[in-house]
């Protein structure tokens, strides 16, 4: 069901979403146009090519604008290349949001240099590298707003999760520091971080025996998961001049977990 977002007033911005064929960048992308953006929509080269071109048509049946560009987010390279095809088609660049990520389930004891690599690549490198392209754009043309997705794990432990951890940890606080490097140039960096959510990609995990049953009703005051709508509201209110002199700041969208 279309939400109606258009008191957010992002009528015509243009907005980048990485990891946007699934799950919460799905869900992102499709609250962004409902709320009137048009949008790049960033996915990897490998797999789900069906899903990325569905939630393409669904914005275009909204009257937006949508562009799909292949990217490896691991890759800086390609990133630039994401942000320059954003400028290319529509002339300028107004948000980004960088949803893409990577964690195997690994303890510390057993992690290997590749999956380390890979985490690290995916989920922190990628995101400053995505960063400082779109800023790049940005600053000459007199703002815009950058929205990292983070995640509980940055800020509470969790076993199996180490190098993953470090890596949001990395990105609540890389984007700290960009704020301050850049808020004076009217660009916003923010992070929203859930708690797992319920998508495909976590469909394992969420069905272990038990695990649903102790997360609900031990680890979130909330009682139930996070559904990938649920953090659309919080994304697009850090898109827009509602939220003018936020910079930042971390939202924990996470149903309450890390308040033990």
């Amino acid at each position: 069901m279309q939400k109606d977002y258009s008191s957010f007033g992002l009528k015509d911005k243009i907005a980048i979403v990485t990891g946007a064929s699934q799950g919460i960048g799905r869900a992102i992308a499709l609250g962004l146009a409902q709320a009137g953006a048009h949008l790049v929509l960033a996915k990897h080269p490998q797999g789900r090519q069906d899903e990325i071109q569905q939630v393409k048509a669904e914005i275009e049946k909204l009257g937006r604008r949508a562009i799909v560009v292949m990217t490896d987010v691991g890759d800086a390279a390609q990133v630039r290349a994401m942000v320059e095809a954003a400028q290319t088609t529509f002339g300028r660049l107004d948000i980004l949001i960088n949803n893409a990520g990577w964690t195997g389930n690994t303890m510390a004891i057993d992690v290997t240099e590749e999956e380390y690599d890979k985490t690290m690549d995916s989920s922190l490198r990628s995101v400053f590298f995505a960063c400082q392209a779109a800023a790049r754009v940005m600053i000459p043309q007199g703002g815009g707003s950058i929205v990292n997705i983070g995640s509980n794990f940055g800020v509470v432990a969790f076993k199996s999760r180490s190098v993953y951890a470090a890596a949001k940890a990395g990105v609540h606080h890389l984007s700290r520091a960009l704020s301050l490097e850049w808020a004076g140039q009217g660009v916003r960096v923010n992070v929203v971080a859930p708690s797992i959510t319920e998508t495909a990609s976590r469909k394992v995990i969420l069905e272990r025996p038990g695990y649903k049953e102790w997360a609900t009703q031990t680890m979130l005051p909330v009682g139930r998961w996070n559904q990938p709508d649920d953090l659309v509201g919080s994304v697009l209110f850090l898109c827009s001049d509602l939220s003018a002199t936020i910079v930042g700041q971390l939202v924990m969208g996470d149903g309450g977990w890390t308040l033990h």
